[in-house]
């Protein structure tokens, strides 16, 4: 009885918006209305009990700390929700930059550094002053559908952009002198079949890295090595990245492509994976073989880097800490 209560009140909501509404404005605010009501979640396929965590703070300690947003140029509510949280955890925890795991404007990148949706699809949505940080960002495949240069040249009209080529390398030193090598690259060619960069790109990478004194090694792409959700493992990354990965012991790859979270570690491979692509929208993913975790429904990653571990943080939508882990290694 209650339920029927219940549903017949909905209703009655629903038809009350459309009477009042002008007549062509009727299916919008309608839409809008089953949007609010009947949100579009997602699924997390064979998802198994979350792991025990703890959620911890690093703002007053020496660690690099830092946010991940992916996939995120949407301009839309679920964009801005995702912003707000990140705002919050930013406020608290004082991350010193946020790294963009690319498809930074949906759906075919920008024309040129005015391009109006830097102003719609960035500019406006991560406006807080908790967020007025630098944002190093690689490109996506729906960023190659613009200009590519475009992406690049921004920097020169907003400082707070960094993105100095399609693949490139930057450091981040903690207070107590542990330092952070970030090797950033452009995984989109490689899903071509663009052997030529590939090449070119894994000469560089294989130097860069092996001339790289840092403690910890973190590799950034768009496009995934290990993944349980839609995609699922990328042959061309296992062929043209792992190996590079493997051989020089990077600790942590970071990539977006996939409209999730997720937390991954194959048994051969050296390194972790994490998946951050829930910054603009939401498909459904699920545990696997490799999982350690994996959440949908939107939200950003919170990283903590001391000289110990990489502390790995899941905040949803609603800013909720989902999950929490630590990769560790030895003090020396």
């Amino acid at each position: 009885m209650k339920f029927a209560r219940i549903v017949a009140l909905v209703l009655v909501v629903m038809l009350s918006a459309v009477l009042l509404l002008p007549l062509k404005s009727c299916s919008g605010n309608l839409s809008m209305l089953f949007s609010s009501l009947f949100p579009n979640t997602k699924t997390v396929a064979n998802a198994k009990p979350v792991p025990a965590f703890r959620a911890e703070s690093f703002r007053d300690s020496a660690a690099v700390r830092f946010l991940i947003v992916g996939d995120w140029g949407t301009g839309a509510s679920f964009q801005k929700r995702v912003a707000e949280q990140m705002c919050a955890k930013a406020g608290v925890e004082k991350p010193g930059f946020i790294l963009s795991t690319g498809d930074n404007i949906y759906n075919n990148g920008v024309t040129s550094i005015d391009d109006p949706q830097w102003k719609t699809k960035f500019e406006d949505i991560y406006s807080c002053q908790e967020l007025a940080l630098p944002w190093y960002a690689i490109l996506g495949n729906h960023d190659h559908r613009g200009s590519i240069q475009a992406q690049i040249d921004y920097q020169k009209k907003n400082p707070r952009w960094n993105m100095p080529d399609r693949y490139f390398q930057f450091t981040s030193k903690a207070t107590d002198g542990t330092d952070i090598d970030f090797f950033a690259l452009d995984t989109d060619p490689l899903n071509r079949k663009d052997t030529a960069f590939a090449s070119q790109q894994n000469i560089w990478l294989r130097n860069a890295l092996a001339t790289s004194k840092a403690r910890w090694k973190i590799v950034v792409g768009h496009h995934m090595i290990r993944s349980h959700g839609g995609y699922g493992d990328q042959e061309y990354m296992i062929r043209w990245i792992k190996p590079i990965l493997d051989e020089f012991k990077v600790d942590l790859y970071i990539n977006g492509h996939d409209h999730d979270l997720q937390y991954l570690k194959a048994p051969e491979d050296h390194f972790y994976c994490l998946i951050s692509g829930g910054g603009g929208g939401a498909r459904d993913t699920g545990f696997g073989a490799n999982t350690i975790f994996a959440s949908t429904n939107g939200g950003f990653h919170y990283i903590a880097v001391t000289r110990s571990r990489i502390y790995v943080e899941f905040v949803d939508i609603g800013g909720k800490t989902t999950f929490a882990t630590s990769i560790t290694k030895t003090l020396q």
